[in-house]
């Protein structure tokens, strides 16, 4: 235990329990995701793209860490809306799961050709609002564990598209369209990139940055997200 574990003692989101944010007792209510193909949504076992669903512009896979229910669902709604950031670490400490699930055998093939980390952007607003923007703190810390390199100005988001809950796939998509691009001055591309967010929905957020990010050059974009 650490010095900010004294001062600031750890407590669990379900049962209360003192110690840390997800018991273990508790850890049972992490459940696994099924991976999808990023442009269908349907399954696909390794989270790759499907041959027929091939899109110029679209992601080339998608890695799912859990289901956005039970206790991820409790962590990233607290992180979100009662700004505790420090609850998305703890779905990124068990993110070690990645070496031993064959679901993953794809996706750590690509962070072998180490792309850069780069969180999907809030608008300016909304992050200065929140203290934080959330897909930030998961990219970097990912990055950290990963040896990666992480870039969290590469792109802007330069329309304020609100709150998409309660939104159907068709408005998300009209809403996040040309509401992102590449940020100013930007040298030295990389040729592989990792998106990264906090939960997948209906993907039209991730799919717009992709589409910015491949039409200046960048080759593959996979995205990684803590829960769908």
């Amino acid at each position: 235990m650490d010095l900010m574990d004294i001062v600031f003692p750890k407590k669990c989101v379900n049962c209360g329990q003192w110690g840390e944010y997800v018991c273990q007792k508790c850890e049972v209510g992490l459940w696994e995701e099924e991976q999808i193909c990023p442009t269908c949504g349907r399954n696909s076992r390794y989270g790759l793209q499907h041959v027929y669903c091939h899109k110029a512009y679209g992601l080339d896979g998608l890695a799912c860490l859990w289901a956005y229910e039970g206790i991820a669902r409790k962590l990233i709604a607290k992180a979100k809306y009662k700004f505790y950031s420090d609850y998305l670490r703890e779905l990124i400490i068990d993110s070690g799961q990645l070496t031993i699930r064959p679901e993953f055998s794809y996706f750590l093939k690509f962070l072998e050709t180490k792309p850069m980390v780069v969180p999907v952007p809030l608008h300016p607003k909304r992050e200065a609002w929140r203290g934080f923007n959330q897909a930030g703190l998961i990219a970097k810390s990912f990055a950290t564990r990963y040896k990666l390199s992480f870039n969290s100005h590469l792109l802007q988001r330069t329309k304020d598209t609100g709150h998409q809950v309660g939104r159907t796939r068709q408005q998300r998509l009209d809403t996040v369209a040309e509401a992102f691009s590449l940020a100013p001055r930007t040298y030295n591309l990389a040729s592989n990139v990792l998106l990264v967010d906090d939960v997948w929905t209906t993907g039209a957020t991730m799919s717009e940055c992709c589409r910015v990010l491949k039409q200046v050059g960048v080759k593959q974009v996979w995205g990684l997200v803590l829960a769908r």
